[in-house]
């Protein structure tokens, strides 16, 4: 079988851009510090966390890791984080603490502005590649 080059050279292009290596730097960061604060708070929403890494995960094999689909990938994942947020900060048991919906929001709210960062390299990723 005789591939072209061609396809090889411009995944290369794009998967080595600055854009793109930031955006998962950024994105493998938010990932560990969310389940590392999830396992040193030990709070019981743990598990919604851990599922917001995997559905990054499974958006980037989804998107064959390529920038355009990693970016909705990341824009999808800091919409749930968000949303979780709003979960968290709404739950009877974070109400009844002081400044805990503060604090959950705060914090989920953090980690959502990483996860558009890395959208923001993967969409620049993107545009520099012409994909």
């Amino acid at each position: 079988m005789i591939e072209s080059s061609e396809p090889r050279a411009a995944a290369r292009r794009i998967h080595g851009s600055r854009a793109y290596r930031v955006g998962v730097a950024v994105a493998v960061a938010a990932s560990l510090l969310t389940v590392w604060t999830t396992i040193v708070r030990d709070d019981g929403a743990g598990m919604g966390f851990f599922l917001l890494s995997m559905a990054a995960a499974t958006g980037a094999f989804a998107a064959w890791f390529q920038p355009a689909g990693m970016a909705r990938t990341m824009v999808g994942v800091a919409i749930m984080q968000a949303l979780l947020g709003v979960a968290i900060a709404t739950a009877p048991s974070t109400a009844g603490t002081s400044d805990g919906p503060f604090k959950a929001l705060l914090f989920n709210g953090f980690f959502a502005a990483l996860w558009l960062v890395s959208a923001a390299c993967f969409r620049a990723a993107a545009k520099s590649g012409h994909s």
